[in-house]
């Protein structure tokens, strides 16, 4: 069904359907029960820390293989982006590479398609910076990843 066919359906609604259907989407979808509760509370700090641990799951390596599962920590990340929360992005792709660092700096990995997510991500943190107008508040840790990144030979310019 398309949206406009679902927002015809839900003007055809009572009102205590409504609240009736979004209380069963609350309770059965993961992804919605997140959004509701950022749009109630305005509050994306406790859910920013558990997508940074999935994050983290997936960066840091894993197994007697050392093996990377960045692309999985990518893919919460664009999952997370559909819900158009600016801030809540920002903080896992600053995350992100900031994980990313971690793992050039203690194993010395090298890959020419790592570092250009990195950029990617590291790009669209900054974006998202400048969309809302929080340059005060992630100046710092901006800076920090940025002179921790030309260590590296990575430029991370904002």
């Amino acid at each position: 069904m398309a949206l406009n066919g679902l927002k015809k359906e839900l003007i055809k609604m009572e009102k205590t359907e409504i609240i009736k259907l979004i209380s069963e989407l609350y309770k059965k979808v993961p992804e919605a029960k997140n959004y509701l509760d950022i749009f109630a509370t305005g509050e994306t700090k406790e859910l920013a820390e558990k997508y940074k641990k999935q994050i983290e799951k997936y960066i840091y390596p894993n197994g007697r293989n050392m093996d990377l599962r960045e692309t999985e920590a990518r893919k919460i990340i664009r999952t997370v982006r559909k819900m158009k929360i600016t801030e809540l992005n920002i903080e896992l792709e600053l995350h992100y590479v900031s994980c990313c660092l971690e793992i050039i700096e203690d194993f010395g990995y090298w890959d020419e398609n790592y570092y250009i997510a990195l950029e990617k991500m590291f790009d669209n943190a900054i974006n998202g910076i400048s969309e809302i107008g929080m340059e005060d508040k992630y100046n710092e840790k901006v800076i920090s990843l940025s002179s921790k990144a030309s260590e590296y030979g990575i430029k991370l310019e904002y």
